[in-house]
């Protein structure tokens, strides 16, 4: 009977097994429940979601119903291959089916399942309970293959039926190897496809599945103003001072008490300080936010960096990014270790343009002891200006910028609206007219116009004239003369392109008015603010880096024809120029209100005429 008992126990086992109900929990808190985390770890034992909390709302994700593909473009060392062991456990145990994890190399996939994989599955209980052993590059279950591929065999990538696919470093893959594991899947009508990778260059694999998705970045809210804002490297702020910098090198130890992380709006003046009880709170009470609307609702995508987990200091991120810079600068330039940074301390996808280094001292030099949010006596009128941006989901960005009687001008504010009534609302808040109001109508131009029509904005767009010959009077003669000019208004009409009766219903379809403006020469002549050479323009002694990077996005280059003349032209070298574009269509303004008019100072109108 014992022997008859033993040859029934396992048929009966697996019966059981097959009859128990699924476990509804959260992927993340069966895990809580049954995951070991290896010594590999900065943190083994019993895994705990509230060490890495924004894996939890990827694992639901990963395992809920109405998702299929799930991009991860993250940090490197930041729970990624836990994270994926995690959910390797889980479906094993509570929803088998076929599953393939793909890694580069076929000697790293063998070298990960001895090492990591299968370790974690012997730790597991439930797992333990279905596993039969390992036969070659495949770990057996009673209920499921689990399957381990290096993407360079294309017969191991495209062999086999799959409903559960690990694409792990997709970064590192032979071109279209991504696409053809993806066809594996093509079986199962409830397959999962799960991609997570270090991030590469822009267009890649890597940056077109997550750009393909919801794109949720990882957020937090200011306790003192209460704006949800993206946890971004670029509101990191040190100081550059003597004291952080004696004798022009860094004393990191030094640096590491002025890090701080500063709250996005502009005149909140909230910052985040670089000790593990605020990190820790930065990582268990944000959340992802979704930057792309119009993502297929079975698509979604993550991004997060090394500045999330609890474990990294800002300070090692901080000495990484200078020690990148510095030997970008050298006189032998090394560009790997700043891509390096972009990509696995960001999370960031690289551009060349990038490897053109931030040369903001000539902008540093405008900075002025005050800050946002502060009374400027001097200012006599100030203007807002606005670029619109359909990347990740519309949305605008924004600049105020007051002047004095004396032509001195200071940033006010600056940042990013979603909406256009943010831009509104904003408009309110720092009490800048609506008769000096303006917005870029280079992107989808007759939204722009029928919205100025409705609101009052008035449109500008830059274009590739030099100047502009117009008629003037001459207040000293009173004849009018021929002059030439940076801008010139045109009549455009908001309704372009709507039907003829919704036309006729409309009862403002009259014209508005369009501000043209030479591009390169307000550039060359803006240059000239910032460099100090003409004017009085500041910004204030505490401005983010987003700020001066996009000011600084465009370097003036010379040009030789085919006939062996010389002209100079803007070049962009980095993608986002917005708040450039924003401080070009200010000047614009300045211009036709007599703020400034060719370096020469006179008393202002304080308003663009109609």
């Amino acid at each position: 009977m014992p022997a008859a008992a033993q040859r029934v126990n396992p048929l009966l086992k697996g019966f059981l097994s097959a009859m128990r109900p699924k476990d509804r929990r959260p992927a993340w808190q069966w895990c809580e429940d049954h995951i070991v985390v290896d010594d590999t770890s900065p943190k083994p034992g019993p895994w705990r979601s509230d060490y890495s909390p924004w894996v939890r709302p990827v694992m639901d994700a990963a395992t809920s119903v109405a998702i299929r593909r799930i991009a991860v473009k993250c940090s490197a060392q930041s729970a990624k291959t836990q994270t994926v062991l995690n959910l390797a456990c889980y479906i094993v145990a509570e929803d088998p089916g076929p599953a393939l994890y793909v890694m580069a190399a076929a000697d790293e996939a063998r070298d990960f399942m001895r090492d990591r994989v299968v370790p974690t599955f012997e730790s597991c209980r439930p797992v333990r309970e279905q596993f039969r052993g390992v036969q070659k590059m495949t770990a057996v279950f009673n209920g499921m293959p689990f399957y381990f591929a290096g993407s360079h065999s294309k017969s191991k990538v495209q062999s086999k039926p799959i409903r559960w696919l690990f694409l792990d470093e997709m970064r590192n893959y032979p071109k279209g190897r991504v696409e053809l594991a993806l066809k594996r899947t093509r079986s199962f009508w409830n397959a999962k496809e799960f991609l997570i990778s270090t991030a590469d260059t822009v267009g890649d694999i890597v940056d077109s599945e997550y750009r393909a998705g919801t794109q949720e970045t990882w957020h937090i809210q200011c306790p003192k103003c209460q704006t949800w804002q993206p946890l971004k490297f670029d509101s990191l702020k040190w100081d550059r001072e003597e004291e952080a910098k004696p004798m022009g090198e860094y004393s990191f130890d030094r640096l590491a008490e002025t890090i701080r992380l500063h709250c996005a709006t502009p005149d909140c003046g909230h910052t985040w300080r670089d000790v593990p009880v605020e990190r820790r709170r930065i990582a268990r009470e944000g959340k992802f936010i979704a930057q792309n609307p119009n993502a297929p609702s079975n698509k979604r995508s993550f991004h997060w960096n090394a500045m999330l987990p609890q474990w990294v200091s800002w300070k090692s991120i901080v000495e990484e990014y200078l020690a990148a810079v510095r030997a970008a600068k050298a006189e032998h330039p090394d560009l790997e270790p700043l891509k390096t940074f972009w990509n696995e301390t960001l999370g960031e996808s690289w551009d060349e343009a990038l490897g053109v280094i931030d040369d903001w001292g000539f902008i540093e030099e405008r900075k002025q002891n005050y800050t946002f949010g502060e009374v400027w006596p001097e200012e006599i009128c100030r203007f807002m200006s606005a670029d619109k941006q359909a990347e990740g989901g519309e949305h605008y960005w924004w600049v105020v910028r007051a002047f004095s009687a004396n032509g001195r001008s200071r940033l006010i504010a600056y940042g990013r609206a979603e909406t256009t009534e943010q831009l509104e609302e904003l408009r309110g808040r720092y009490n800048v007219p609506l008769k000096n109001a303006m917005i870029d109508s280079g992107f989808r131009a007759t939204e722009v116009y029928r919205w100025c029509q409705k609101s009052g904005w008035k449109a500008f767009k830059g274009d590739s004239a030099e100047l502009y010959t117009t008629s003037a009077r001459n207040p000293e003669t009173g004849r009018e003369q021929t002059v030439r000019r940076l801008w010139h208004k045109v009549p455009v009409d908001p309704m372009f392109g709507v039907q003829r009766n919704a036309r006729l219903r409309n009862v403002r379809s009259k014209p508005i008015w369009l501000y043209r403006f030479s591009n390169d020469t307000t550039k060359d002549y803006l240059a000239e603010f910032m460099r100090g050479i003409i004017g009085d323009w500041s910004i204030p002694k505490t401005i983010g880096r987003d700020y001066l990077s996009q000011i600084s996005a465009e370097r003036r280059i010379e040009k030789i024809d085919t006939r062996g003349g010389s002209h100079f032209t803007w070049h962009r070298y980095r993608k986002a120029n917005h708040l450039l574009d924003c401080e070009l269509m200010i000047l614009v303004a300045a211009v036709i209100t007599g703020v400034v008019q060719s370096g020469a100072i006179r008393q202002p109108k304080a308003a663009i005429r109609k």
